[in-house]
């Protein structure tokens, strides 16, 4: 493939279609914001993945409207790019619709189906869980950051360190393999606030080694393995993004954040 420069694409981009004056200039202007976007967090626009388009996408309190025009914008822009072999697949590109709770990893989810978790994740109250805000910083993690349940259940406080100097507390999380070998991921601004209003709140753990496990369950202890994936199925049909009749639902899935 060519080095191609995105932001040459627009206007090529937006000729090729017959959207109507106020359509093509919110697209345009939802496909350049989200250029810039990717220079400023120093992502490759040709390399991201579903979650980067979704945490951008995903304003906390916004209209669902809002959401999803942006993700359609970019959706529009990367296909016309991969049309063009500018890139090699479209990482906006809708998925299938969810009809198992084995399809819901974050890793198989598009733009629209990690944005409608992370909405869903921010409207959790205590009428809907224990722990709302324990609910949220797990479910980011995992929607946010592809985490899987294990390596979530392992994060203690001491695995949030702050790299930069740039105020509002940590900004990078260091994960570590089943090998003991470490890697840092940096927090997107989205998923930093909400650990950062989480943390507060966070139950003392019993265990204050490494500063103890970040997802306290009530009793201040790490919570069990089988939590984040039950919790993202669980708000995934409450959400309607989950199309399972009850019959089928998972035995421990039914009712998670109720009791």
């Amino acid at each position: 493939m060519l080095d191609w420069e995105p932001r040459d694409m627009l206007q090529e981009w937006l000729n090729t279609n017959t959207y109507p004056a106020r359509v093509c200039e919110n697209y345009r202007r939802s496909a350049a914001r989200w250029l810039a976007h990717c220079a400023e967090e120093g992502l490759g626009w040709d390399r991201v993945a579903a979650q980067h388009i979704a945490l951008w996408a995903h304003v906390p309190g916004a209209p669902h409207r809002s959401t999803a025009q942006r993700i359609s914008a970019v959706r529009s822009f990367y296909a016309y790019a991969e049309c063009q072999n500018a890139l090699p697949y479209n990482p906006a590109a809708r998925g299938p619709r969810l009809t198992s709770a084995a399809q819901l990893t974050p890793s198989r989810l598009d733009p629209w189906q990690s944005a409608v978790l992370l909405a869903a994740l921010d409207e959790r109250r205590r009428t809907d869980s224990p722990q709302p805000r324990l609910d949220r910083v797990c479910g980011y993690l995992q929607v946010g950051l592809g985490l899987r349940s294990a390596e979530i259940v392992r994060i203690t406080l001491d695995d949030l360190t702050t790299v930069r100097d740039i105020g509002g507390g940590p900004d990078t999380l260091r994960l570590y393999d089943s090998g003991g070998h470490q890697r840092l991921v940096r927090l997107p601004a989205v998923v930093r606030s909400v650990v950062n209003a989480y943390l507060p709140h966070r139950r003392p753990p019993r265990d204050p080694v490494h500063g103890g496990p970040l997802l306290t369950s009530r009793a201040g202890i790490k919570i069990p393995h089988h939590q984040p994936i039950e919790l993202l199925r669980s708000v995934a049909a409450e959400s309607g993004l989950l199309h399972v009749p009850a019959s089928a639902a998972h035995p421990r899935t039914a009712g998670i954040g109720r009791h």
